[in-house]
């Protein structure tokens, strides 16, 4: 199992999953985080259901123009990136998280999200760094 140490405080991918699963709207598809080649830092790939975020759209009364696709993937990525927020809001205090909305499966109706996670110390740059190596690997 995946895991990532600092002093004498572990967190597991599993246990990381597990959180996100329960307190989100994402689903883990699978844990990446041997393509970062470090072990400060765990990375998944999540996606997230876009009836819901259509209906989130219907029920803020916004309409998107799903005629125009660019744009209506856009909107519908932006939506998934502010439902990452939850993620940050529901992990340990010590840990921070770089996520990333990289592809809208018209034909799944999927949001596939990219999330890096290390402890604080070793800061919101280079984690964000982390996380712009690994969408250019995962896409």
């Amino acid at each position: 199992m995946t895991y990532i140490k600092e002093n004498k405080k572990s967190y597991g991918v599993d246990e990381i999953a597990k959180l996100i699963k329960e307190n989100t709207e994402f689903d883990v598809l699978e844990d990446i985080s041997l393509r970062t080649k470090r072990d400060d830092v765990l990375a998944f790939i999540l996606q997230c259901d876009v009836g819901r975020l259509k209906q989130d759209f219907e029920e803020d009364e916004i309409e998107i123009d799903s005629e125009e696709d660019e744009v209506y993937a856009s909107e519908l990525m932006n939506k998934a990136d502010e439902y990452a927020v939850e993620i940050e809001e529901c992990l340990p205090d010590d840990l921070i998280a770089y996520y990333y909305a990289y592809l809208y499966d018209e034909d799944e109706e999927i949001i596939k999200t990219i999330l890096v996670i290390s402890f604080e110390s070793l800061g919101e740059k280079k984690l964000v760094e982390v996380g712009k190596r690994l969408i250019s690997v995962v896409e």
